[in-house]
């Protein structure tokens, strides 16, 4: 076992996901039955990382009780009571941190080479930003890093890909040595990726790990769909109930819904218990 900690940033409300994520935190939805949270879980594991940290909004203490309660993963949870950006929570509490840990955003699904991960920052004299290469880059932002791996510069949203097309993961190994260095005002809201970032490249402290693989960041509509609709073009929980005669298109239907007759779903996600009457036609929509 490693006895690094990953710490996960679970914060996010998911806001373009509503009205599913109403009353969930977004790492909290489940894809295929299990909750995103723990995909991330048994990827850390594989690699010897079991200890979890997770910082979450105050306004979703109930809904990470009720799991911490029922869960044999071993997590411990910190609630943000203000909105403190990705950084925030950690730099105003850092004596609660260890020297060094991982740090993720909460919502990533992962299919990566995390060994070279692990290895890389086993040797590591500075934090480190993992990066992959994506087809289209314009979606992320750039992270160029010269010769020697340093992190030089970070370029949002690319038109082209004249400057290259690797990207951040949202996956990182932090040094507290080398976030004390950043000079900030105490509950201010603060960006790993726009401030923390930045200054550490500035500063030579921030060392890129490239990753191979694939990954999802599980925001959107489109891409929830996706990340459940890997294998097949629909995902059906096993407790629906879908016609024959329904047609499935890049949709998700949830547990304990109902799809009548002659229907026609299409790049949406029909959320639990709902029942559909013949004849429907959803598209592009999140049917609670």
């Amino acid at each position: 076992m490693n006895e690094l900690k990953a710490v996960l940033l679970v914060g996010g409300e998911a806001i373009r996901l509503q009205p599913l994520s109403n009353n969930e935190p977004k790492a909290l939805l489940p894809i295929r039955q299990l909750p995103i949270i723990e995909y991330m879980f048994e990827k850390f594991i594989e690699v010897g990382i079991e200890n979890f940290l997770l910082i979450a909004a105050d306004k979703h203490r109930e809904q990470w009780e009720n799991y911490i309660n029922i869960t044999d993963y071993k997590v411990e949870v910190f609630y943000e009571k203000q909105k403190y950006g990705t950084a925030g929570f950690i730099l105003n509490n850092i004596d609660l941190f260890p020297d060094k840990f991982i740090c993720a955003n909460g919502d990533l699904l992962m299919d990566l080479n995390l060994d070279f991960f692990i290895d890389t920052i086993s040797n590591s004299k500075t934090s480190i930003l993992s990066s992959i290469k994506v087809s289209d880059p314009s979606r992320f932002g750039l992270v160029i890093f010269d010769d020697n791996n340093l992190v030089k510069e970070f370029i949002e949203k690319p038109q082209d890909l004249l400057l290259g097309n690797t990207i951040s993961l949202g996956l990182y190994f932090l040094q507290l040595d080398d976030l004390k260095q950043f000079d900030f005002s105490s509950n201010m809201e603060i960006s790993f990726e726009k401030d923390v970032f930045p200054f550490l490249s500035k500063s030579s402290l921030l060392t890129n790990c490239p990753l191979q693989g694939q990954f999802f960041d599980v925001g959107t509509r489109e891409s929830y769909i996706e990340a459940n609709c890997i294998d097949n073009n629909y995902w059906v929980h096993p407790t629906a109930v879908v016609h024959k005669t329904v047609q499935l298109k890049q949709s998700v239907i949830m547990e304990n819904s109902e799809i009548g007759e002659n229907s026609l779903i299409m790049n949406s996600i029909i959320c639990p218990n709902v029942k559909l009457k013949s004849n429907s036609i959803i598209e592009d929509e999140i049917i609670c």
